[in-house]
C-alpha cells in the first residue's frame, strides 16, 4: 500500500502561484464544485491546454486550500506578490511531508550551520533515508526522485530564499503586518521555516501577542 504521508505530486506545478491566484475567486464561492467542473471543460482561467493537466492542477490547489480557512485567503489577497508566494510556500510545507522533511531536515540545519549553502546531493541523502523507511518512496524512479529535489529548490528560488547562482540561503525579509496571521494562528514554526533569526522572531511574536 502507498504511504500517503509522502507524495511527489507537488512536482506537477511547483508553487502554482499564477494558477492559484487565477482560480481563487472561483474556489471561494459557495458553488465552487460546479464552477470547477466548468473550468476543467472550458479552460477560461487556467490557460492550460490539456484537460488532464487542468484536473491535476486543480486537485493540487484544492489539497492546499483544504488546510486553511478563509482568514488565510483574506490575508493572501491583501498581500503583495512576494508575500503571496511565501504564503503558498506555507501551504506546501503543510500539505507535502516530503517538502517539509527537505526543509526542516536539510535546509534549516544548513542555514544554521557555518556554510548556509544547499546542494542537490544533500536532499538525495535525505531521500535515501526516507526510502529506507518507506518502501513506496524507495520505488520511485530516479527521474521522479530528482524532480522532487529540483522543484523544491526552484520553489526556494521563487520565494527568494535561495540565491539563483550561489545556492546560498537567505532569510525572508518582509516588514509590516504580513507575519501577524502566522503568529496569531500559533504557526510559529513557519517563522523558523522562513529562516528568521531568533531576535526578529521574538520581536514579531511580542508585537502581535
Amino acid at each position: 500500500m502507498k504511504n500517503t504521508l509522502y507524495s511527489a505530486s507537488f512536482t506537477a506545478g511547483s508553487l502554482l502561484y499564477r494558477e492559484t491566484t487565477a482560480l481563487l475567486p472561483l474556489l471561494l464561492k459557495d458553488d465552487a464544485k460546479l464552477l470547477v467542473k466548468d473550468e476543467i471543460k472550458q479552460n477560461n482561467l487556467l490557460n492550460i491546454n490539456s484537460q488532464k493537466a487542468r484536473e491535476r492542477t486543480i486537485i493540487e490547489i484544492q489539497k492546499r486550500m483544504a488546510v486553511v480557512d478563509h482568514k488565510f485567503w483574506e490575508t493572501y489577497l491583501a498581500s503583495h506578490v512576494e508575500g503571496q508566494k511565501i504564503m503558498l510556500f506555507y501551504l506546501c510545507l503543510k500539505v507535502y511531508k516530503l517538502m517539509f522533511d527537505y526543509h526542516f531536515n536539510v535546509t534549516v540545519p544548513q542555514w544554521n550551520s557555518s556554510n548556509p549553502v544547499i546542494e542537490p546531493f544533500l536532499f538525495q541523502i535525505e531521500l535515501n533515508e526516507i526510502g529506507a523507511r518507506v518502501d513506496y518512496v524507495d520505488k520511485w524512479t530516479e527521474s521522479t526522485k530528482g524532480k522532487t529535489i529540483s522543484v523544491y529548490m526552484r520553489i526556494l528560488k521563487d520565494i527568494d530564499m535561495l540565491d539563483q547562482k550561489t545556492l546560498r540561503l537567505k532569510s525572508i525579509l518582509i516588514i509590516g503586518e504580513f507575519w501577524d496571521y502566522f503568529v496569531k494562528q500559533r504557526e510559529l514554526w513557519f517563522l523558523d521555516a522562513c529562516l528568521l533569526n531568533p531576535i526578529a522572531k521574538r520581536n514579531l511574536i511580542e508585537s502581535v501577542l
